[in-house]
């Protein structure tokens, strides 16, 4: 399975990140997909979006291979969009993100897709 982390979403001239700095959310998740990568181990592949949410919002609807976790406040903003129905989008807690904690999220993404 793949887990794309998206650390930002640029809408329109609008940056939604757990930070207004692009480059700081950035190296938030690629420190907590490494941590992630560890915990997970075989079986799951896990990526850091760098296109800003470009590649969420554009990708195949309906794929069961891959999850989507996303901060809080993207999340927040997909609320009234079909993304969230044609997806499997995790929100993940600004908390958990920066105390590195993959506990819940782990236990998310072993649960099996009904």
């Amino acid at each position: 399975m793949q887990v794309r982390l998206v650390s930002t979403l640029q809408l329109g001239d609008r940056i939604v990140g757990p930070t207004p700095d692009t480059a700081a959310n950035r190296s938030l998740y690629q420190r907590y997909a490494k941590r992630l990568q560890a915990r997970l181990g075989i079986g799951f592949q896990v990526y850091l979006d760098t296109s800003d949410g470009y590649d969420l919002l554009h990708a195949r609807d309906y794929d069961t291979d891959t999850s989507w976790v996303v901060a809080a406040s993207i999340y927040q903003s997909l609320v009234d969009s079909e993304v969230l129905t044609h997806h499997r989008i995790i929100a993940l807690a600004d908390q958990d993100l920066i105390l590195k904690n993959t506990v819940d999220l782990e236990r998310q993404l072993r649960m099996p897709q009904s």
